[in-house]
């Protein structure tokens, strides 16, 4: 029924409450999220990284100008939409004030996380 997810090991279909994505150095970041009785041994989430593909573009028709361009795993792609349809799309304005303080949070992680690569970076050149 739902394929990619069996491959991805996720077998738990009825418990899944919700799932995130986002990216994070330079990975797809899929975390999937269950519902669990308390005191229960089993995991909350799992989490899976998904690397992504980079083509080579014509940027401007006339003027022979290439860039790159990264797109997502069509694991993920696939993982998602069956996603989306066991737990049903799940709506903006639903968002609670915890949830976009957590994901400010971890904004700010992968943020400081960057710029301290960025600068190690510009120390070795120096």
């Amino acid at each position: 029924m739902y394929q990619t997810l069996e491959s991805m090991g996720v077998t738990s279909f009825d418990d899944i409450e919700k799932f995130t994505l986002r990216y994070e150095n330079g990975y797809d970041v899929l975390k999937v999220y269950y519902r669990r009785e308390k005191g229960s041994l089993l995991p909350k989430s799992k989490k899976f990284k998904f690397g992504r593909s980079t083509k080579t573009v014509l940027a401007d028709g006339g003027q022979q100008t290439y860039r790159q361009v990264q797109e997502p795993s069509l694991v993920v792609l696939r993982a998602v939409e069956e996603l989306g349809k066991i737990v049903g799309k799940q709506k903006e304005d639903k968002i609670t004030k915890a949830e976009l303080v957590e994901e400010l949070v971890h904004l700010e992680k992968v943020m400081t996380s960057k710029i301290a690569e960025i600068k190690e970076k510009i120390e070795t050149m120096s």
